[in-house]
This record gives C-alpha cells, sequence and structure tokens, in this order.
C-alpha cells in the first residue's frame, strides 16, 4: 500500500529512506531540489561531493549544477553582507530575515534555513564551510544517469570487473547493420522456405532492424515466442491445395446443385462464380497460391456448417456435397493456419535477432574495448545483479554518497530503478526521488511509468509541492476543472490530478483575457470537413489570432507586466514536424515572424540530405543527375526554369564538375571544413540560406559541417564519412545526442512553434493549441511493450495480441496522450488558448476522452459513446458547452464559435526608415591549419587532426640518419662522443638523458641516470664516460655572457616546453623579406636557405617542443635545442661555418625562429616581456665546455613582434 501523500517542506522533510517527490508542472521542481541540497549542505553539514545528483539529460545536469551552486551562492552573500556582519548574536536571526525580505523578496526558506543552521554553530564557521563547499563546487557529484554509471565503473572497476582504458562510443548504423546482416546470412539465407518468406514479407535486415533497434539493450524485457512449423503448415497447405485441383471440377458442380438451396445474399452467384474461376486458373500453374482476402472469406463460408446455416427454410442439407465442399474450406483454414505460422516464425526470427544482436555488439565491444552509452548502464546493472561482488560493491557506492537525490524520475526505466534499489535502498540510504507520473511523456526513449509507479508503491515517504509558482489562479482553476472531469484523468490507475495551489492570483496580461479560450472550428453544425480542411483552418484560426494580439500590443492595447506583449511571449504547441510548417506558413502570410523549437536530430533536416548529396557530388563529378538534384535542393533552391537553363549551358556543367574536383582536393589535404567552406563561398551558400527559413537553414547547415568535421578528425577518407553522413540521415529518428538535436539562434523576439515533446521544462505567457483536438491514427505499431504484472514486462507483436491486450493497448496509448496533453497545457503562464473539432478519430483524442460521459467512464466506454452518435459535432460542441457554461469556481474558460477576422501583423507600420544595403567587404577564405617546424621543414602540412611526429624530441635532420652502430669498443679508454653511434635510437637517448639531468650537479655523481638510459635504448655501459663528459661540457658551456646551464636554478629553466602559436599569413615572401634585413644578422647561407623553403601560407596554429627555456640571472631569455647531429669525427668538425651549412641544410633557422617567437610571446604574457631572446643550439658532439659546438643567433624582440 503506498505511503499517505503530504506536503514537501525541505527543512522539515526527513532525511531517511526512500522518499517520492510528485513535482506538478510550474510548481519549482528544480527550487525544490536546490533547497533539499543547500540544506544537506548547510544544515546537516555534508560534503558536495558526497551528495549525489541525478537527472537524465546534459542540458538538466548543466542547469542544476548552475543553480545548486547559485543558491549556495545566496547563502553565503547573505551571511558576509556588511549589514549581517556587524550584528551581534542577539540579533543576527532577526537581521536575516529582515535583510532576506530585502533582498531576497518571496524567499522564505534562506532565511528559515539560516536561523537553523546558526542555532548549530557560529556565522564564522559556517563562512568557513560554505566556502570551502564552493571551492569543491567542481568537484560535486552532479551527473546525468550515463555519468553516474560511468563513475561507478571507473571508481570501482575490480568490484564491477569492468575492462580498463575503455573508449566510450556512440552507437552508428554499421555497428548494427553489420551483425544484422551476419545473422541474416546465417539464419535466412541459407534456409530456403525463411529466404522465400522473407521475400514473401519483404523483409531484409536493414528494415526488421528498423523495427527491433529500439528495444535492444533492454533486459527487462520479456519475450512471448510463439510456436510454430512452418514446413509442417506449407505441407498441410500443399497437400489441401493439391487436393483442390484434382478434384476442383466436380467441386464446382456439386456447389451449383446445392446453390439453389442456399441464401443468395451470402452466396451470391457472381461472387462464387469468380472464386471457381480464379481457383481453375491457379491451379494451372500448380503452385500454392496467393489469395486476396475476399477469395479467403469466400473459401471459409464453404464449410458444412456454414453452409447448413444458410440452407433456405425447408430444405436440407446433401451430406455427400457439403462433405466434398469442406475440403475447400479446409484449404482455406490450412492457409489460415499457414498465414499464423509464416506471422509465428517473422515474430521468432525478429526475437532471434534482438538475442544476437545483443551477444554479438557486447562481444565486439569487448574486443574493441568500447562501450557505448546503453552499455554503462547495462554494466552498473550486471555488476549489481549478478556479480560475485554485488553486495561488496553496493556497500561500497553507498558510502561514498551518503544523500542520492534524483531529478525527473518519471522518464526512469526498471533497469536504472533497480540501479538506485540496489544501492540506496537496499543499503537504507537516504534517497529522493522526484518526477511527475503526469509528465511521462518519453516512452519511445525507453522511459517507463511502470517503474515511476513501482518506487512511489516501495517509498516509504510521499509528498507533493502544492503551489504553481507559474500560472495565475483561474489559469490553474481551469486546467484543473478540464482534468477533474474524470476519475481517471490519465487512465491508469495510479495516476490521479494533484490538486495545487496558485502563488499568483491575477493574470499579468492587461487588459485581461479569458485563462482558457475554446476555439471552435466547424464552420456550422452540418459541416462534413475533413481533417485536413479542419488542420489548414486550425493554422489560419492561430495565425490570424496571434497577428491580432500583436497589433493589439503593438497599438498600447495589450501588454504583458506593464509593457507591451512582444513575439517572444507567444508559443504556438504542436506534435509533428507538418503541424509546424503548417502553422510557420501561414504566420509567414500574415508577416508574423516565428522559429521552431524542436528536439529533432539535424539530421533529419532538409540541409543535411542536401549535403549528403552534394559530398556524393564532390565524389562523382561526372553523375550530372546528382548535380541536379543538389541544385534543386534546399542549399540552392532552383526553380524549373533555372533547372532547364542549366540543362541548356554546357559549360556550366563543366564548370560545376571542376568545382567539385577542386573541393575534393582540398578536403583530401585540409578537411571537410575548409574545403566546404571554400565551396561556400565561392557558390553563395551561406547568402542563400540566409534569405529564407529565418536563418534555420544556415543554422543547420553550419551545426552539420561542425558535426561532420569531428568525424572528419577520427581520420575517414572522403567515401567513409559519406557513408556515415547517410547512416546518420537513415538513422536520424533514434539519434538522441545533444550535439545533434536542431540548434537554435536567437528567437528571443520571435513567435515560438513548439513540439510539445519539446516543451517540456518551458513556459510561455500565451499558449496556443491549434491541434489539440486532432487524434493521431490507432493501433499497435509492429511491437508493443506490455507490463502484465508488476515485475514483468513483455514485447509482443502486434499479431501476438489478444483482445483484452489490444484494450490495454489502447488505454496505455491513451494515457500517454493525456499525459502529453497535460505538458501542452500547462506550458501557459497567462492564457492558454485551445482549438476543439469533430473528426473520424475524436473518440481517440484525449481531451475528447476528459470532457465526454461521466466521471467514472472508462476510456472504452467513451469510445463506444462516440462510436454510436451519429451527430459527432453537435456532441461534442455540447461536451464543450457543458464544460465552459457551467464552470466551477475558480476557473475562467470562454468558448467562441466565431471565426477569428483576418488579420495581418503591421508592427510598427506607422514608422518609416529608409534602409540602404551595407557594401560587402572582399572575403578572404583561409584554411585554419595546426603545423609544425618538422611538417614546414618537409614541405609538407599536417592537417588539424593529423599524426604527430613520431619523435617529437627530434628534428628531421636527426630521424633523417640511418643507425650506424659501429662495433663497440672493448674499453672505454679513447672513446669519445664522436664514436657515438648515430641515428634516431642515439639522438633519442641523448635528449632523454639531458631531459633529466639535474643541472648543477656534477655529471659523476649522476652515471645512475645516464646507464639507465644507454640500456634503455640498447647502448653498452662502455659509452658511460663519453656521454657523462658531454653532459658535463653542456652544463659548463657559456650561453649568455659567462653564464652556462649550471648557473641558472631550476626554477628558471622551463625543459620540455610545449606550445602553440596562432599564426596569420605565415608565408614565404613575409619570411624571407624578414630574414634578409641586416638587423636580423642571419648568417648569409641560411638566407640563402630560406630562398629553397616550399610551404603554403599557414592560417592557423604553429605547434612544437622547444629542449629548454631559461632565464639567467640578469633577466635574459635563451632557447635551447640539442643537436645530436655528426658534422665529424672530431671537434675540428664543429666549426661556425660547418654550423651555420648545417642550419642552412636543415632549415634550422625557421626551427629557431619560431622557438623564438614562441618564448618571447610566453614571457610577455606573464609581465615580463624581454628585449631580446638568445637562441643557442647546442651540437651535442662538438660541444667542448668553453663555447665550441654551440650555433649563436641573437633576436631582438621588436623584430620578433612583427612575426605574426
Amino acid at each position: 500500500m503506498s505511503a499517505p501523500i503530504q506536503a514537501f517542506d525541505p527543512l522539515t522533510v526527513p532525511i531517511a529512506g526512500t522518499n517520492l517527490i510528485e513535482a506538478s508542472a510550474g510548481t519549482g521542481k528544480t527550487y525544490g531540489i536546490a533547497a533539499l541540497f543547500t540544506r544537506l549542505i548547510v544544515l546537516e553539514q555534508k560534503n558536495v561531493e558526497r551528495v549525489l545528483v541525478v537527472t537524465f539529460t546534459k542540458a538538466a545536469t548543466a542547469e542544476l549544477k548552475t543553480r545548486l551552486r547559485a543558491r549556495l551562492d545566496d547563502v553565503l552573500q547573505v551571511l558576509e553582507s556588511k549589514e549581517i556582519a556587524k550584528l551581534g548574536d542577539d540579533t543576527l536571526s532577526d537581521g536575516i530575515a529582515a535583510y532576506c525580505a530585502e533582498h531576497h523578496k518571496g524567499d522564505t526558506f534562506l532565511p528559515a534555513l539560516l536561523k537553523q543552521a546558526l542555532q548549530k554553530e557560529g556565522r564564522t564557521r559556517l563562512i568557513v564551510r560554505l566556502k570551502a563547499a564552493i571551492g569543491q563546487f567542481d568537484n560535486a557529484a552532479i551527473y546525468t544517469i550515463h555519468g553516474f554509471c560511468q563513475r561507478i565503473l571507473r571508481d570501482y572497476a575490480f568490484l564491477c570487473q569492468a575492462p580498463f582504458d575503455v573508449e566510450l562510443t556512440e552507437e552508428d548504423g554499421d555497428r548494427l547493420l553489420i551483425p544484422a546482416q551476419d545473422f541474416w546470412r546465417e539464419r535466412v539465407s541459407n534456409d530456403p522456405v525463411l529466404a522465400a518468406l522473407a521475400f514473401k514479407r519483404k523483409a531484409v535486415p536493414q528494415t526488421v532492424l528498423a523495427q527491433i533497434r529500439a528495444y535492444l539493450s533492454r533486459p527487462y524485457l520479456n519475450f512471448r515466442r510463439p510456436q510454430a512449423d512452418l514446413k509442417q503448415a506449407q505441407r498441410n497447405a500443399e497437400t489441401s491445395w493439391q487436393t483442390v485441383c484434382r478434384l476442383l471440377p466436380e467441386l464446382e458442380a456439386g456447389f451449383w446443385r446445392i446453390h439453389p438451396d442456399l441464401n443468395g445474399n451470402s452466396y451470391r452467384k457472381n461472387s462464387f462464380g469468380n472464386l471457381f474461376k480464379e481457383l481453375a486458373q491457379k491451379s494451372a500453374a500448380g503452385q500454392l497460391p496467393f489469395l486476396d482476402k475476399d477469395t479467403h472469406e469466400r473459401l471459409l463460408k464453404l464449410a458444412s456448417d456454414k453452409l447448413e446455416a444458410r440452407l433456405k427454410k425447408g430444405k436440407t442439407p446433401d451430406a455427400a456435397v457439403f462433405a466434398e465442399l469442406q475440403k475447400l474450406a479446409d484449404f482455406g483454414y490450412d492457409l489460415n493456419a499457414l498465414e499464423e505460422a509464416e506471422e509465428a516464425t517473422i515474430i521468432r526470427l525478429q526475437l532471434d535477432l534482438i538475442g544476437y544482436l545483443n551477444r554479438s555488439l557486447a562481444e565486439m565491444k569487448k574486443s574493441r574495448r568500447e562501450r557505448g552509452f546503453d552499455d554503462l548502464l547495462l554494466d552498473v546493472h550486471t555488476a549489481l545483479t549478478d556479480n560475485p561482488h554485488a553486495e561488496t560493491l553496493a556497500r561500497a557506492v553507498a558510502e561514498n554518497w551518503e544523500t542520492a537525490l534524483i531529478d525527473e524520475f518519471q522518464d526512469t526505466d526498471p533497469l536504472q530503478y533497480e540501479i538506485f534499489q540496489k544501492i540506496f535502498i537496499a543499503q537504507n540510504r537516504p534517497l529522493f526521488l522526484v518526477g511527475d507520473p503526469k509528465q511521462a511523456i518519453y516512452s519511445f526513449r525507453g522511459a517507463d511509468i511502470y517503474a515511476y509507479l513501482q518506487a512511489a508503491e516501495d517509498a516509504r515517504h510521499r509528498y507533493t509541492l502544492a503551489t504553481n509558482y507559474r500560472s495565475h489562479a483561474a489559469l490553474i482553476g481551469s486546467i484543473g476543472a478540464l482534468f477533474r472531469l474524470k476519475e481517471r484523468p490519465f487512465v491508469l490507475e495510479n495516476i490521479g490530478y494533484s490538486e495545487v495551489g496558485a502563488a499568483r492570483a491575477e493574470s499579468r496580461l492587461s487588459p485581461k483575457r479569458p485563462a482558457v479560450q475554446v476555439r471552435w472550428l466547424h464552420e456550422n453544425d452540418n459541416e462534413k470537413a475533413n481533417k485536413d480542411v479542419l488542420r489548414r483552418r486550425a493554422a489560419d484560426y492561430c495565425a490570424d489570432e496571434i497577428a491580432h494580439a500583436l497589433n493589439e500590443a503593438a497599438g498600447g492595447r495589450l501588454n504583458f507586466k506593464g509593457c507591451p506583449l512582444q513575439s517572444g511571449d507567444i508559443a504556438v504547441l504542436v506534435r509533428t514536424h507538418n503541424e509546424a510548417v503548417m502553422v510557420s506558413a501561414a504566420l509567414k502570410k500574415r508577416q508574423v515572424q516565428s522559429v521552431l523549437l524542436s528536439r529533432e536530430s539535424v539530421f533529419a533536416s532538409p540541409e543535411a540530405a542536401a549535403l549528403s548529396a552534394l559530398i556524393g557530388f564532390w565524389l562523382e563529378p561526372r553523375r550530372a543527375g546528382t548535380l541536379r538534384f543538389v541544385l534543386t535542393s534546399s542549399i540552392f533552391g532552383y526553380n524549373a526554369q533555372q533547372l532547364h537553363d542549366f540543362n541548356q549551358n554546357e559549360s556550366e556543367i563543366l564548370h560545376w564538375a571542376e568545382s567539385a574536383r577542386t573541393a575534393l582536393d582540398n578536403w583530401n589535404q585540409y578537411g571537410i571544413f575548409a574545403a566546404m567552406q571554400q565551396f561556400s563561398q565561392t557558390h553563395g551558400i551561406e547568402t542563400r540560406l540566409l534569405s529564407r527559413n529565418n536563418g534555420r537553414s544556415l543554422t543547420n547547415y553550419f551545426q552539420l559541417l561542425e558535426l561532420l568535421a569531428a568525424e572528419d578528425a577520427q581520420n575517414r577518407n572522403p567515401a567513409a564519412l559519406h557513408k556515415w553522413l547517410r547512416d546518420q540521415i537513415s538513422l536520424a529518428g533514434n539519434n538522441g545526442g545533444d550535439n545533434r538535436a536542431i540548434r537554435l539562434e536567437s528567437d528571443e523576439d520571435l513567435v515560438k512553434i513548439v513540439t510539445m515533446h519539446a516543451s517540456k521544462g518551458l513556459q510561455y505567457p500565451l499558449v496556443y493549441c491549434p491541434f489539440a483536438w486532432d487524434a493521431q491514427d490507432t493501433g499497435p505499431s509492429d511491437w508493443q511493450i506490455l507490463h502484465q504484472s508488476a515485475n514483468r514486462t513483455e514485447l509482443l507483436a502486434k499479431a501476438q495480441l489478444s483482445e483484452d491486450e489490444q484494450k490495454q493497448y489502447a488505454d496505455e496509448e491513451m494515457a500517454e496522450r493525456l499525459r502529453l496533453l497535460y505538458v501542452a497545457l500547462t506550458r501557459a503562464e497567462e492564457q492558454l488558448n485551445i482549438y476543439a473539432a469533430y473528426s473520424t478519430n475524436t473518440a481517440d483524442n484525449p481531451l475528447a476522452y476528459l470532457i465526454e460521459g461521466l466521471p467514472q467512464d472508462s476510456r472504452e466506454t467513451v469510445r463506444q459513446t462516440y462510436d454510436r452518435e451519429k451527430d459527432g459535432i453537435a456532441m461534442l460542441k455540447r461536451n464543450w458547452r457543458r464544460l465552459t457554461d457551467n464552470a466551477p469556481a475558480g476557473t475562467d474558460f470562454a468558448f467562441t464559435e466565431d471565426a477569428p477576422p483576418p488579420a495581418a501583423y503591421r508592427g510598427n507600420a506607422g514608422q518609416t526608415a529608409e534602409f540602404a544595403a551595407n557594401s560587402i567587404p572582399e572575403r578572404r577564405f583561409r584554411f585554419v591549419r595546426h603545423t609544425s617546424f618538422t611538417a614546414l621543414s618537409r614541405h609538407t602540412q599536417t592537417p588539424d587532426g593529423g599524426e604527430e611526429d613520431a619523435c617529437p624530441s627530434l628534428d628531421a635532420a636527426e630521424t633523417s640518419v640511418p643507425a650506424m652502430p659501429s662495433e663497440t669498443p672493448t674499453a672505454s679508454d679513447g672513446i669519445s662522443i664522436h664514436d657515438f653511434p648515430k641515428g634516431t635510437q642515439a639522438g633519442l637517448c641523448l635528449h632523454e638523458i639531458l631531459e633529466d639531468f639535474k643541472f648543477g650537479q656534477a655529471a659523476a655523481g649522476q652515471e645512475t641516470l645516464i646507464a639507465d638510459k644507454l640500456k634503455k635504448y640498447g647502448f653498452e655501459e662502455i659509452w658511460l664516460p663519453a656521454v657523462a663528459e658531454m653532459a658535463e661540457a653542456c652544463q659548463k658551456t657559456p650561453l649568455t655572457g659567462a653564464y652556462c646551464l649550471s648557473d641558472i636554478p631550476p626554477e628558471c629553466r622551463c625543459p620540455e616546453m610545449g606550445f602553440t602559436l596562432h599564426t596569420e599569413d605565415f608565408g614565404l615572401k613575409r619570411l624571407r623579406d624578414w630574414f634578409a634585413r641586416d638587423d636580423i644578422r642571419l648568417p648569409e647561407v641560411c638566407r640563402a636557405a630560406a630562398e629553397t623553403l616550399d610551404f603554403h601560407t599557414v592560417n592557423g596554429f604553429l605547434n612544437g617542443f622547444i629542449d629548454m627555456v631559461c632565464q639567467d640571472p640578469d633577466g635574459n631569455i635563451c632557447v635551447i635545442d640539442y643537436k645530436s647531429n655528426h658534422l665529424g669525427a672530431d671537434a675540428s668538425a664543429y666549426t661556425q661555418q660547418a654550423m651555420d651549412e648545417a642550419v642552412a641544410h636543415h632549415h634550422y633557422y625557421l626551427q629557431a625562429l619560431i622557438y623564438a617567437v614562441a618564448a618571447a610571446r610566453y614571457f610577455k604574457l606573464r609581465g615580463q616581456p624581454p628585449a631580446a631572446v638568445s637562441v643557442r643550439y647546442l651540437f651535442l658532439r662538438g660541444t667542448d665546455g668553453k663555447g665550441g659546438g654551440v650555433w649563436r643567433w641573437d633576436i631582438d624582440a621588436a623584430a620578433l613582434e612583427q612575426i605574426k
């Protein structure tokens, strides 16, 4: 039995047990959660990291983080305010109450909370705790359900028996389609009977997958597997058919003999003449025939019992003929049995596919060390239910989080609820489940209202938020009156309408309008308008009313909160995209601008299809048909005349083909984003898109480009990326990722057209529901989830539903529609506008259910009433009149039959202004690139997202020298660093030794370090003395003045300094001119080498690592790079000329410049702009400790500033 429901007070609710908080629309759910969280931190002295808050979307998580942090800030601000700081303990409580009354009007929670908190601890201590909590808030445990599960798997990997280092991925079409195709090959293609059945049913992996994909990864679903022996049923039907074919002439003759004795209406001569004619034609083919429904029914009428029942009065049955004709009926029954067996076989096949996909995907992801978002829930659920460490895991997690607050709990499912049960309920931890069953509208995403209802049964305490802060009293009362018309307003037994009070008595509209206006759509009571006519009329009426309201506001005759009503104060709620398009078009005709708010995937937009076609054209520019589709798509929008002109212009076709080839070249070199931007500029795509659909098309276009660029960064080739885009388009209905939802531009000044699902959580002063009268077509889809008991949820195919189960399905469908209706109606702050009409499916409309019949009438009773009624229009009108004319006290209805007068929004028509188009500045297109010195010096460019250098510590010259491991000396006497092997491994070894070398300490004391590095890279310890001598020489070599590395303290050295430089027009001409300047003092051989550089101008970023940046005691900045190049057999080979030539040959001067710019910018950002930067390249094999073997270049900071 459920616990009694009490009013929720965040200050007094016990912090214990399982608590269910029902938060009706507009009652301040987030405020209540924030208040409870604040109490836990302030009053109960919990750590922010030990209070778990879980919600179901990233957007909701971000909002909660903001609101919870702001609440803590409010408390701290009150305590630290000057007015409160000067109060003594005896006046503190009254002072806080007075301060909150002035600065936090209407907030009774804050002063009450502080009064109790200051009774437990002093103000100073409370401030310290609050600051600590706010300082730790970035670590607060506020997660989506997937983030919560990911945290458990990461922190308790051993107890969960979960793998380490897995990659979190999103599902894509290939992940499901490929194993589905494998299953099809194994089970169907190799079985002739199944293959024929699949062909007959037009079943292929893609279509079957689309039907069952929503039911994957849901282990709580139970399957009812039908029995089927397809081969036996087929044999029976074929045997019956052969019998019919053999005896057909006798059977026909026998029928016509008894025909005069049969009822003529039931056995019409023409009808059965056609039956025997058809059977004769099909018998000639010999194979089992396909019969239509009418033919099939006529066969069954030839059964003996049916023939006898239709004999004329006084006629006796001919037993012999009846027995023969029974064979035709038996054939019909065998066909029925065959059809049932086929249906059962298809159902079993689909159920087997669900199991196969669950297993194969799990194995695939395990082998690839990947997990999807749904896998996170499955893994945690398995760890808590089917794991030897389950109890230990549950205790450990419960100990980590002392209290849990679960938001939007009506959107949970059995899997998620069981996770919370195992961790918090079973471990007796305080658990608060916050939600509203009346707003459970996401069953299509897997949410299960029955999981919420089970939690309501399990909860020790139940609370409700009793005050609506969104709407005024008359509006709340009117909506309540509508739902109170039925004892079960939401059909299901345990979901009722919760009474709430109003925080605001009056509407803020001036002049006042009826709280709920019902607009009747029929022009007269005898109208036979079809649904299409009514839909168009609803859109037109709605648009006229909105235009009229905006005209009133523009004339100062309709205000909201003392100011003229704005377009952005109005929302039109719809269910489907088609309805939204109708309203948008109607508003546009009346000069009213609007914007569509939807959670639809951007891959479902026309721009996605157009981009896919455009990319297809790039890949195959000879396909003129694809180009024509592109030109007529939403991107270019060619009309028939433009397309005809294009088809006549061969040169234009060739121009487009060449443009496609250029775009593909740019893609291969720079990536999809850069290529598409260049193509867009050339063909004016952005201008075209901006000119229509209020910029929506352009927004979709840019969002798609970003998604394509992100996927392109995964190193997909063009063909693979095109396939990925096509997959996303085909799966758009199932993609719910936040980055895929259609993104919105600024919409504050536009009328919002919002899908009812997307409107949840939002509110608007004026709300219009023009299609609330319409009902979607009913009838089960291919599969349906039915709740057979509290602990059993079944997945049933349409063909498996019994008569009672079909009624249950209809009840659950109506229940969801009613919940969606509740969400829509409760979005309004000031006025709700409902449109009413009668149509062929009114019996399935939630509004029609509420207003018809007695309070105790069930959905089925209401349906039967509508089905019996001959004058549905008059009946529905009477029902609305009865509600609106006899509305109870505290409500405010208006029923309007007259059509609104046609209107067009005039805006500020009286004010005219002259406008002139701005001149369009010339646009310089730039490819944004990430590159490095190594890439530039190799005459190549690395696109953003490309691979890093294989050896980032070395440059191209050092890695290009082949390894030359000269024979290892047998003794260390007489060998030097000049004898040390060449090649990549040698260079890496020397660089790593110097990277870890402790400058300022003698090399002799660091022999262990050097020996370990030599061993790591495969060199004998015989080289240790020579390498140690090299390291000692490096730290004793003068660099700036008399200072050497051993003189510079560690805090003034930065080894392996990474950098990323933003560059603008970093090109060869400007660079060569800079190198050629006399004040740069670059060796002539290097200036000459600069003429041989060859790379494209860089606009983007240069990145790299500098071996060492340091600052000597005099403040001089020095850039040091170690070069392991081999210039000769001894120190005499490392002359200034030889080093100049090496620097020139390998373009080290360019590297030095990049490093110097990076160092100068670094110190400038730290407030220490250098006068110059000293570049010192230490050729390690020639460094002698006295200054030899060092290439030097000093560059003035003023000169560096000119490098952009």
